[in-house]
């Protein structure tokens, strides 16, 4: 009888790790997934900075400015900024600051 007994114990414990381990296989599958969610969307995220810059260097080489000339996108910039200002002055919209020209001389 106590043979028995210990071998219910026994298969009771040995249930009882494998239930676990596949909890926590099932929690790492899980993290896996979102890890890998989480990089297509930085990914995506990063292909599509990259497409904005490709853009933008195209529109400022149209405009007739060295994209690595960084005086000249500077300038450009303000010149937006102007533009930017002379509408909101058009339509009394409150001014604002650029946050990348904000404090550049």
């Amino acid at each position: 009888m106590d043979q028995i007994e210990l071998h219910k114990q026994t298969g009771e414990m040995v249930y009882a790790s494998l239930a676990e381990k596949k909890l926590q296989t099932h929690r790492l599958q899980n993290s896996l997934h979102n890890t890998t969610a989480q990089l297509e969307l930085e990914k995506a995220s990063s292909q599509a900075k990259d497409n904005r810059i490709k853009s933008l260097e195209e529109i400022i080489i149209e405009l007739g400015h060295d994209p690595n000339d960084p005086k000249g996108v500077q300038t450009l910039m303000k010149k937006k900024d102007e533009d930017i200002a002379a509408l909101k002055k058009l339509v009394k919209l409150p001014p604002t600051l650029h946050p990348q020209t904000e404090g550049v001389a």
